[in-house]
């Protein structure tokens, strides 16, 4: 059960991080099982990023997406029911499964431009859960977080530098935006509204990974909505 200052403080920062909600044989099996994944080969809906940066690692390791639905331990995981609980509480409504996802973020790979899930997803409310299965800091590219940003809407997009980013979108910054790193430890989760401005800069360590298992989460009553002009990825090109 969430504490009613974990949930004041997920209400005006826009996420929340909840320590050790798995533990760490439960962290150090994800991190294998998705290497042995990733080691068999091609998966649906792989994606190394763009093709402009031909020597970022991330291509040699690319994100994987949707693992539930031809993966039974993805499913298992997902369906925790703690994060169940604990996401529910925070978007006041049963949620559902949307999405899985699994970052590598070998070393010397980009990162990702900050966005907001719901300038992808466009459904209402949605939450992010994010598990790192490394220690995530600054050197490896840590996620980060802008505060508070969550509670104005949907910011436009713009093209994103895939010079550091794998991705070619991101959210144009409010002005005096705080960006805040995040330290997790493997088993860590961290909850976020789907619409706080979120990503991460590149991985500079030479022998550190960031490996991370994703979940989204739509409300029973979720709806989809029309994105305002400028502020849906695909509006960018």
């Amino acid at each position: 059960m969430l504490t009613p200052e974990q949930i004041v403080h997920y209400n005006e920062q826009g996420y929340l991080i909840v320590p050790n909600m798995f533990d760490a044989k439960t962290a150090d099996t994800m991190r294998e099982h998705y290497m042995t994944l990733r080691a068999e080969g091609e998966k649906p809906g792989d994606y190394g990023g763009t093709k402009d940066q031909p020597d970022d690692a991330n291509h040699q390791y690319p994100r994987m997406i949707q693992m539930h639905k031809w993966d039974d331990l993805s499913d298992q995981w997902a369906s925790h029911p703690q994060i169940l609980s604990a996401a529910e509480t925070l978007i006041n409504d049963e949620p559902i499964l949307n999405q899985t996802m699994f970052y590598f973020k070998p070393p010397q790979s980009r990162g990702q431009g900050l966005h907001q899930d719901e300038q992808y997803i466009t459904i209402d409310p949605l939450i992010g859960v994010w598990i790192p299965v490394d220690t995530s800091d600054h050197d490896v590219g840590q996620m980060v977080v802008v505060p508070g940003s969550h509670n104005a809407g949907l910011y436009h997009v713009e093209k994103a530098d895939t010079d550091i980013s794998f991705t070619n979108v991101q959210t144009v910054l409010p002005q005096n935006a705080t960006v805040v790193g995040l330290d997790m430890n493997p088993g860590d989760v961290l909850f976020f509204h789907g619409r706080t401005i979120h990503g991460s800069y590149a991985n500079v360590t030479s022998d550190r990974w960031r490996r991370t298992f994703i979940c989204h989460y739509v409300g029973k009553h979720a709806e989809k909505f029309e994105p305002q002009e400028g502020t849906h990825v695909t509006h960018v090109h």
